[in-house]
Order: C-alpha cells, then structure tokens, then sequence
C-alpha cells in the first residue's frame, strides 16, 4: 500500500498531479475526495487500522497543492480516527504519509503544516504509531504529547499511548540516495544519548530553528521498517513490535506499542 508524497505530483499528468500515479496504483476508493486526494485512504488488518494521509494538502515547505482539499481531508481523518477508536475489533491505529511531523535530517528536517494540522489528532485519538518518509534516513522519536518528551523511549522500550503520547518513524531509506543528520548518528549497539539536537521546522513562508529534545534513534544507511501485531484476549496488552532494519539484515532499532485489547 502506498501514500503519496511531494513527488508524486506530476503536473504535466493531470490537473491534481497524481494522473500518473493512479495509471501505476489502484488504492481503495474510501477517501474523502477521489478526484484531488486519490492517495487518501484507510484499510484495516487483524486488530490494526491503517491510514494514508496527503500531506501535500498542508505543507507550507512545498505548497504546490497546499489547501488543495478545503479541509475536507482532515475532517474525514477525525471521522476515521473516531470509528476505529470506537470499533470493538480495532485495537491499533497506525497512520502512514510522507512529509515528516518530527525529524531532524538537514535536508527537510519537520514540516510545520503536519504539526499544526493532524498533530493535535494524533494526540486526541492515541495514534499508536505515525510513520513517515521524505527524508532518506531513519530516526525514530521519544514519546511525544504536547510537542515535548512525555517519555523516554530507549532502543527496546515500551510505549503505552493510552496514557504516554505518540511516537513518530521516519522511515525513508529505501532506495534513494542517502540525506545527512545534524548530529551523530545514535542506534542499537551504537547508542549516543545527546539532550538536543540543532534542527529546524518548515513554517509558512521559511524556516524556523528549533533545538529539540526527542530525538531518540538516528541511523544513516539504506533501511526498512518492519511492524509485528500479537493480538491479545479482552484486558490485556496486544502489541505493536517495531524494528528498523538495516540493508544488511541487521537490526537499528526496536521498541514495543503495547495497548489494552478491547
């Protein structure tokens, strides 16, 4: 399943951009407006709800679609955010996009429309994982609520969204050639525990310098994420295991989600 991203709006295709896109995929068509957000979409796996977000509806670093949907995107996100919450065989929400809500890479660093906009969602409703790509790295946040470290989260540890705050991947590795970091690079047998990191956030009209505290697992090298759901009986914890892997096999990171199963 894919979400689209800045570059994947190719104005020589379509009025919208995503012309070439939607001649390559074919995505469920539960979105709140097929014709300008085709890569908006939710699907649900076992006990796992998945969400696609277009955040090129909100960016101010690169506003070619900005506003594009009028707000009905994030609207219809609430309303998802809302049913699943409510369902009693969904115990994990996780929402997938491009542009980073967290990150530190000297190339993008955060987006400041992600912040602004679904961040106080993703609070609201105890989003269980946000993952994202845009920068080429992987770095992995502490547990957030309010902007802020709410918890520490070191390599092998356990978040509980219920009561901690929300956790952010970025996981954008893959393929492409490889961004930088302003700080060294901190992941699992190689851990560098720095109290800030020098980095910025994208804001309407520029950029806005900000020294942040959440800035847990930074590795740069090709990577992928890979995410285990154990269900659980009624009352006790299901669990959400998240590992980044290396081009190698080997493991940079690893932390659990766990939640009362419903």
């Amino acid at each position: 399943m894919v979400s689209y991203g800045n570059h994947d709006m190719e104005a020589w295709y379509s009025p919208n951009g995503y012309g070439g896109q939607e001649a390559r995929f074919t995505l469920p068509d539960n979105g709140p407006d097929r014709r300008n957000l085709p890569g908006v979409y939710s699907f649900t796996h076992g006990n796992t709800a998945v969400i696609s977000l277009d955040p090129n509806d909100i960016s101010f670093e690169i506003p070619a679609n900005l506003g594009i949907s009028g707000g009905t995107q994030t609207r219809w996100f609430e309303a998802q955010l809302k049913k699943y919450r409510a369902a009693k065989d969904i115990d994990f929400v996780v929402v997938f996009f491009h542009h980073c809500a967290y990150c530190t890479s000297t190339a993008h660093a955060s987006e400041g429309g992600v912040r602004q906009e679904w961040v106080p969602l993703f609070e609201k409703y105890q989003v269980d994982l946000v993952i994202n790509g845009h920068n080429h790295v992987y770095e992995r946040t502490d547990v957030l609520k309010g902007g802020r470290v709410a918890k520490q989260l070191p390599i092998g540890g356990t978040a509980y969204p219920e009561t901690d705050g929300v956790v952010y991947v970025t996981a954008g590795a893959a393929g492409r050639s490889l961004y930088a970091f302003s700080a060294e690079q901190s992941y699992e047998g190689h851990e560098k525990d720095l109290g800030s990191v020098a980095s910025f956030v994208c804001v309407q009209g520029g950029k806005r310098a900000e020294t942040v505290e959440w800035s847990r697992v930074r590795y740069l090298d090709y990577s992928f994420l890979r995410v285990d759901v154990t269900p659980a009986p009624k009352g006790r914890y299901a669990t959400l295991k998240v590992q980044g892997i290396a081009e190698t096999g080997e493991r940079v990171d690893h932390f659990t989600v766990a939640r009362r199963a419903k």
